[in-house]
């Protein structure tokens, strides 16, 4: 993608993140109970699902790699990965504050904070186990645990469902909001996801930079030693 392109979706990206914090602030209505702690809503949920795309991401381009065992797709995976443990941080750590006004607690042990904690967790792994390989072997072993992690994206977006009386709400529930609230989650889920697709694209240049670094100094040192 040149560099036109990514100029372009970072002043996309930069017009809908102002956009949706006004409308946040200024357009949608307040919720009646929580007032404006609510309004963690628009990001906490719409951190989570850019999650999902995060690891979608790392997860088709793992199979491609796997399949194709192209350099390239092994550095989208991994930038894609890192992105999704940044954007999983941020929802992990919004919930509580909502999770505070709304049920009483910082932390409540419910199938979805859970299952949403291991899936971070599993991702975490994911780079320590490239940490500790080199060579194909990195590319091939976190292919295979991306994968693997990306099973448990289901369960979370599944959770409420699969074990009823759980906190969250239904997942149709963000769908029935006010209007103006609805819509303004629906910019603030754009603006994430814009987000998430100008890092991935400027991630994805600064290791494939790394890379070539890394096979020229490698060259060089059998050069020098030779």
């Amino acid at each position: 993608m040149g560099n036109l392109s990514t100029k372009i979706i970072a002043a996309i990206t930069a017009i809908l993140i102002f956009i949706s914090l006004y409308l946040i602030f200024g357009y949608a209505r307040t919720e009646g109970t929580m007032l404006e702690v609510q309004k963690i809503f628009y990001y906490h949920v719409s951190a989570a699902l850019t999650v999902f795309v995060a690891f979608g991401v790392n997860c088709v381009f793992s199979i491609k790699y796997l399949i194709q065992r192209r350099p390239n797709d092994d550095l989208l995976a991994v930038a894609a990965a890192e992105l999704g443990v940044i954007f999983c941080t941020v929802a992990l750590l919004s919930g509580p504050i909502w999770a505070r006004y709304a049920w009483n607690t910082w932390w409540n042990w419910e199938a979805r904070l859970t299952s949403t904690l291991v899936l971070w967790l599993m991702y975490i792994g994911y780079f320590i186990l490239r940490s500790a390989l080199e060579g194909d072997k990195r590319g091939v072993y976190s292919a295979v645990l991306g994968i693997i992690a990306y099973l448990d994206v289901p369960i979370v977006y599944y959770a409420v469902d699969i074990w009823q009386g759980g906190l969250h709400p239904d997942r149709g529930t963000k769908w029935s909001l006010e209007a103006t609230m609805r819509y303004t989650w629906m910019v603030a889920l754009l603006a994430l996801i814009m987000l998430f697709t100008f890092l991935l694209i400027i991630r994805y240049r600064m290791k494939k930079t790394e890379a070539r670094y890394e096979r020229l100094q490698q060259k060089y040192l059998e050069e020098t030693s030779g």
